[in-house]
């Protein structure tokens, strides 16, 4: 595959996700608003909870996932089908088994469940059947995403993206229906349970019409030593995903034990939101995921080091520039959406704005570790993340409330991720000297501070007493920070390398016009 073709793969992958994932969100927001109104916030922190647990349930998964796809990369690119259907089929097997271990792990959870929440709401459902219907719909997709992990792998996560996307927004429709009509919680996940069964199964017959081979799999093994190979990755797998899975998830926990499901139920419209803009900066960065594996399993360390390079300047202005946009306009939205009684204190929110961006930024490393099958090189460092975490979450909450709950994960994740996944990628995947990327890391860190402390100067004077000049005061945050921050790197290699790839594919799609 031709370096061309990666880019119209990367392109459309992109446009297509940031399209549906606009799309969702504002239904999104819709459904949130009504959901609010006719349930309460202690729904709220009940789905959050809840979605938090089966999270953290999903280690069960191992990263056998992340290592099959990593294994597909090169007979992908080498077109080798009896290799890929060997692979397919190892992955079907193992991810029936999984979902059964889910749905097991998941019941034996349930004694636990009023130790977990500090109050327990007074609903007329069953928490405990809500909480079955949240572990079906976990469990369901891992019998079906052996096919479209394939879809995935062989750059077209755009198609994923596309029919998901779709058959989400007609669920969002229709459940705001039945909320509407029936004020009914059941029928809203029930909903949300034949949805994920759908999109599935359709996907999985989408492969199938690909990829015609994976309806013949059966009984066709994958050879003792590329099984090997896949068990050895998953193995370092295994305490990387069980470490990021606690790392990411115990947050709602945390927060529901020390303060409650009422404040856990303020958060999760905070979370909706960061969310939703991690859903779409996600789809256009996870874009360049299997290109970049194609990209490792072809070039030389030369042309990775100036991919990487672009793609960590690209990383770092959206989740800079995101991250400013959404200190400076979090609370305002939040006071026109639903009210000031449901506003958290600017010190929360610049808190899990800070953690937006940590988080972000590391993305490169990651794609890199992981796409070239770095898995063993960063296994314990996870687990020493929730370590930090846990325990910086109960000192830091004492003391800082809320916020201290989210700088804990922060500290968490530099001091971990933010560190190590750098080194391992430029020791054994790009061999260069790392401390290129901590000089890249702060200068762009210190460009940012700037960017932002100019922004929320001029910001400040722009009021929003209505949605109207809320979006002109967004308009203006998002052009000025742009705007600084440009003007601060113009004149790097990375700025200038980026404009020409945009400037380059604009002419060529002008001309194929």
């Amino acid at each position: 595959m031709n370096e061309r073709s990666r880019t119209e793969n990367v392109v459309t992958n992109i446009w297509v996700g940031v399209l549906f994932q606009i799309i969702s969100l504002i239904l999104g927001f819709v459904s949130r608003t009504i959901f609010i109104h006719i349930l309460g916030s202690e729904y709220l922190g009940l789905n959050s909870l809840f979605t938090n647990i089966l999270t953290i349930l999903s280690f069960a998964e191992l990263g056998i996932g992340s290592a099959i796809v990593f294994s597909m990369y090169k007979p992908l690119a080498k077109k080798d089908i009896d290799k890929l259907k060997r692979i397919v089929n190892f992955f079907r097997k193992t991810y029936f088994r999984i979902g059964i271990i889910i749905l097991i792990i998941g019941t034996l959870i349930v004694p636990l469940i009023p130790f977990i929440i500090a109050d327990v709401p007074k609903i007329q459902e069953s928490i405990y059947l809500i909480y079955f219907l949240f572990l079906l719909d976990t469990s369901i997709s891992y019998f079906f995403a052996y096919k479209t992990s394939l879809i995935t792998a062989d750059q077209k996560n755009y198609i994923v993206v596309t029919y998901t996307y779709l058959f989400r927004i007609v669920q969002i429709v229709i459940q705001l229906l039945v909320l509407h009509f029936t004020k009914s919680y059941l029928l809203y996940l029930i909903l949300q349970i034949f949805n994920t069964f759908f999109t599935n199964f359709y996907l999985s017959k989408k492969a199938e019409k690909m990829y015609p081979f994976v309806k013949d799999i059966k009984g066709v093994e994958l050879e003792k030593k590329d099984r090997d190979n896949i068990f050895s990755n998953v193995k370092a797998l295994f305490i990387y995903k069980f470490g990021s899975v606690v790392l990411n998830g115990t947050d709602s926990i945390i927060i529901s034990k020390m303060f409650g499901l009422l404040i856990l139920g303020l958060y999760s419209n905070y979370y909706l939101l960061l969310n939703a803009i991690v859903l779409i900066v996600t789809q256009i960065l996870n874009a360049f995921t299997s290109s970049i594996g194609n990209l490792i399993a072809k070039e030389e360390s030369e042309k990775e080091r100036v991919v990487f390079n672009e793609l960590f300047y690209f990383t770092v202005f959206i989740y800079g520039i995101i991250g400013i946009c959404l200190y400076i306009l979090f609370n305002n939205f939040v006071t026109l959406w639903l009210g000031k009684k449901y506003l958290l204190d600017n010190l929360v929110v610049f808190a899990l704005v800070l953690h937006f961006y940590i988080n972000g930024v590391q993305f490169s490393t990651y794609v890199f570790r992981n796409t070239a099958g770095m898995f063993r090189k960063f296994r314990y460092a996870s687990i020493l993340a929730v370590i930090l975490n846990i325990g910086f979450s109960i000192y830091l909450g004492k003391v800082m409330g809320l916020a201290g709950v989210f700088f804990a994960t922060s500290i968490a994740r530099f001091l971990t991720a933010g560190i190590i996944d750098p080194y391992v990628v430029y020791k054994f995947v790009l061999k260069d000297k790392v401390k290129k990327y901590y000089l890249r890391y702060f200068l762009y860190f210190i460009g940012v501070f700037i960017t932002f402390a100019i922004t929320y100067y001029v910001s400040s004077f722009i009021k929003t007493p209505n949605f109207l000049m809320f979006i002109v005061k967004g308009c203006i945050t998002l052009g000025l920070a742009s705007l600084i921050f440009i003007l601060l790197t113009f004149k790097t290699q990375e700025f200038k390398n980026v404009k020409t790839s945009v400037i380059n594919f604009i002419r060529k799609k002008l001309k194929l016009a």
